[in-house]
């Protein structure tokens, strides 16, 4: 009998260590909703609508215009500028240059020049800069009339750096 009230203790004491451990442990689910990485690399700039170079003729050349083009996107970009009609013989005497003064020995025809502009920080925007003129000094072909008003379109091409 000793035993059997020993044993019925030792079942007693057993269902009350596993009752209290029950009690003082609980579990609970947890959920989420798990998204694609969002973040995307987007390429974006603007530029100026117009510029008006002035008055220039065989043998001479425009002055230095400073073009103004701002990364607005998420990545380091290069531009490029390119004429949209590259057959225009007026306008393939574009160049472009880093830095203003006199010194042109740094200095690229439209379509052979790229800069590079770094990705914006903490605004909505990185400027970035060059300078363009025309430059007829060596123009080989003919003018035969005034060209009032000739225009030509530029593309700035952005790609991501590589």
């Amino acid at each position: 009998m000793k035993r059997g009230i020993f044993f019925l203790s030792i079942l007693v004491f057993v269902f009350l260590i596993n009752n209290s451990v029950a009690q003082q442990n609980a579990t609970m689910v947890v959920e989420a909703n798990i998204l694609a990485d969002k973040t995307v690399e987007t390429i974006s700039i603007e530029v100026s609508d117009y510029v008006f170079l002035g008055n220039v003729s065989k043998g001479e050349k425009s002055e230095d215009f400073k073009i103004e083009i701002n990364n607005t996107g998420t990545v380091n970009i290069t531009i490029t500028p390119q004429l949209k009609n590259p057959s225009n013989v007026i306008f393939r005497n574009l160049f472009f240059k880093d830095r203003t003064g006199d010194n042109r020995s740094e200095f690229y025809k439209i379509g052979d020049y790229s800069f590079d502009i770094e990705k914006p920080s903490s605004s909505s925007k990185r400027k970035g800069w060059c300078y363009m003129w025309l430059d007829l000094e060596n123009f080989g072909g003919q003018i035969e009339s005034d060209l009032i008003g000739e225009q030509e379109e530029i593309i700035f091409v952005a790609l991501p750096q590589s």
